[in-house]
């Protein structure tokens, strides 16, 4: 059977865990939230923070109203 097709739905606390957890990283490896997305704006990145910047926002945008 191909998994190709099928759609992962995720709960409201899935994705609460996923976002802390992304800023948790992102805090991590820039100092806070904030300069990680100043440093975003810079465009001065690798690809593995590039994946945590663009998982950030897709979190953010599915819980956002």
């Amino acid at each position: 059977m191909s998994t190709s097709s099928l759609v992962r739905v995720f709960t409201e606390q899935e994705l609460e865990e996923r976002r802390s957890t992304v800023i948790a990283e992102l805090e991590r490896r820039f100092g806070s939230l904030e300069r990680a997305l100043e440093r975003e704006l810079d465009w001065d990145y690798d690809d593995d923070e590039a994946r945590l910047f663009s998982e950030y926002h897709a979190v953010a945008f599915l819980l956002s109203d």
